[in-house]
């Protein structure tokens, strides 16, 4: 039998990344269909291409993988070429695989309308169409998130159907609806976590996805609420309860836990038995036969940002602007000293181990690397994901780490920012959430009834409750460096942060970083922090537009029915 995803990828007759191409290309439907779908295992192949599309780890030969959130306020990465930066704005002339591509909307639209054919396994059949209205959850938020407004396919449709070729936007609202819609059902098809092969789609991740669709479109309405960005009539209230009410039927599943060392959470090749790993992606150069795709070296062209290294709290609980305890930022030996063990987990400190060699030899980090090719790295390199055991076959090189996709901790992040946005958050729903992540590292727990006024609490362009901008610190460091960064500062309309600012790095002149980098080769601020990117400037966010894509011209040409986004 003809692997149908090899129709496709290898065929053309997918793409409908233009009116005009779409109506160019032989449909789908006059594809033979005997061949396809009769059993769950042809349900199986047909859905396994669109694992490919979840986040990993970039192919590479170079031996430098970019970490997640690099291209935020919290990480650097060689250029700051990304809108937040407001060094990206330019409209698109047309689309592509990346852009205004309703691709793989299609071919799960196209399956969908076929799984009727398959006979066998019902419990199987069930699972493999849920994975598929997951993955078309899946890629319609990737659309939300870009461009908002977006047409609704709710079924697969040829060139003659011009309600949809010729479709208008929907109302963002109704997108999100429509996501959280797919993925009910899915979470009545799918099996648990526990009964699912290895490292497939369950309906606990679907029930994550939906917390995370619904809080990312109820904070959205909230935050972006009276610009051109917002719903008019929504607060985002309905969203928010439906993200607090998803994540709490996680937790109360009870399939998931904590992992009990939060440092070497990330670093493993392989999540099979972790209790808190809900969906991950394997690289294993030898077995798997991928060559290539992970290589990892270190400093990896990549750094967090002081910003970043100042979020985190000292052990007591209390921030360090206001602790005794806090040891300054001055100085890389004592940076970590008395903080958040989340901190020492995530960036390297002298003493640190680096690599251990195939005789067991080890090497320990000593200072930040500088080097020509790392021109904008901020001195603090990143801890998190670093494997200390390399390849034998590449002495600077570890190829096996896996990619984290889904864990457990992010619900219960979302469960406490819900409630905290509703304004119904308890000290009960504080302790099982944000405190089992604190009482994970040692850390004391979040006391609704006592939290400390931070004087340096993020300028967000407006005013919080002191639990959310605690709720909202506890997802920065939690989180960080895993890839929803960005998508957070969209989402909260939170450009006051960065715009017309600049990331800073380590302090020059703490007797460590003064003695690699010559001072002639680098720019200070005021107060001696690396200003890794002052030749670019400072950076420059448009927030009438840039908080989202604009479409590309020819679709406005090729659609009369669709228009483009604000400010473009």
């Amino acid at each position: 039998m003809k692997n149908i995803l090899k129709l496709f990828f290898l065929s053309g007759i997918l793409a409908l990344t233009s009116c005009d191409d779409f109506l160019d290309k032989t449909p789908l439907d006059e594809v033979s269909e005997d061949a396809f779908y009769s059993t769950p295992s042809d349900l199986q192949a047909a859905v396994n291409g669109w694992y490919n599309d979840l986040p990993g780890w970039s192919a590479t030969s170079i031996g430098y993988n970019i970490l997640p959130d690099m291209y935020s306020d919290v990480g650097t990465a060689e250029e700051p070429s990304n809108r937040l930066s407001g060094l990206s704005y330019t409209v698109p002339t047309s689309a592509t695989a990346s852009v205004w591509s309703f691709d793989e909307v299609r071919e799960t639209n196209w399956l969908l309308d076929h799984v009727d054919q398959a006979s066998g396994d019902q419990t199987l059949i069930d699972q493999y169409t849920g994975e598929t209205y997951f993955f078309r959850a899946y890629f319609y938020f990737e659309l939300l998130k870009r461009y908002g407004d977006v047409p609704i396919f709710p079924v697969y449709f040829d060139n003659l159907d011009d309600e949809y070729v010729y479709a208008a936007r929907d109302p963002r609202n109704e997108v999100a609806d429509f996501i959280i819609s797919d993925l009910d059902t899915a979470i009545s098809l799918m099996q648990s976590f526990t009964e699912v092969a290895t490292s497939r789609v369950s309906k606990e991740a679907a029930q994550l996805l939906k917390a995370r669709v619904a809080l990312y479109e109820g904070t959205w309405e909230h935050y972006h609420s009276g610009t051109d960005f917002g719903v008019s009539g929504l607060d985002g209230s309905t969203f928010l309860q439906t993200a607090a009410d998803a994540a709490e039927d996680l937790m109360d599943s009870g399939v998931f836990s904590l992992y009990s060392d939060y440092k070497t959470l990330f670093n493993q090749t392989g999540y099979a038995g972790n209790s808190e790993v809900m969906l991950w992606r394997d690289y294993n150069s030898i077995d798997l036969g991928i060559n290539n795709v992970l290589q990892q070296t270190w400093p990896n062209r990549s750094g967090f940002t002081k910003f970043a290294i100042d979020s985190y709290l000292c052990i007591d609980g209390n921030p360090t602007a206001v602790s005794s305890l806090y040891q300054g930022n001055e100085n890389f030996a004592t940076l970590e000293m008395n903080r958040d063990p989340r901190l020492a987990a995530t960036i390297m400190a002298p003493g640190d181990l680096i690599e251990i060699k195939d005789d067991g030899t080890e090497e320990y980090w000593e200072y930040p690397d500088f080097g020509s090719t790392n021109s904008g790295l901020t001195g603090y390199e990143s801890e998190k994901y670093r494997n200390v055991v390399y390849d034998e076959n590449y002495d600077d090189f570890t190829e096996d780490t896996s990619r984290i996709i889904m864990r457990y901790a992010e619900a219960l992040l979302i469960f406490a920012e819900a409630k905290a946005e509703l304004g119904t958050i308890t000290q009960g729903d504080l302790d099982k959430s944000i405190n089992l992540l604190r009482a994970r590292v040692d850390m004391p727990d979040l006391n609704l009834a006592g939290i400390v006024t931070d004087p340096n609490w993020p300028n967000y362009g407006y005013t919080l409750t002191d639990i959310l901008y605690e709720v909202r610190r506890e997802r920065s460091v939690e989180l960080m460096a895993e890839g929803f960064r960005a998508d957070d500062l969209y989402r909260w309309r939170a450009h006051a942060l960065f715009d017309g600012d600049q990331p800073r790095g380590a302090y020059y002149y703490d007797g460590i970083v003064s003695t690699t980098l010559d001072e002639s080769d680098v720019t200070l601020d005021s107060d001696g922090f690396i200003l890794p990117f002052a030749s670019t400037g400072n950076y420059n966010f448009d927030e009438s537009k840039a908080y989202l894509n604009p479409l590309p011209t020819d679709e406005l040409q090729l659609n009369p029915n669709l228009t483009q986004n604000p400010g473009w």
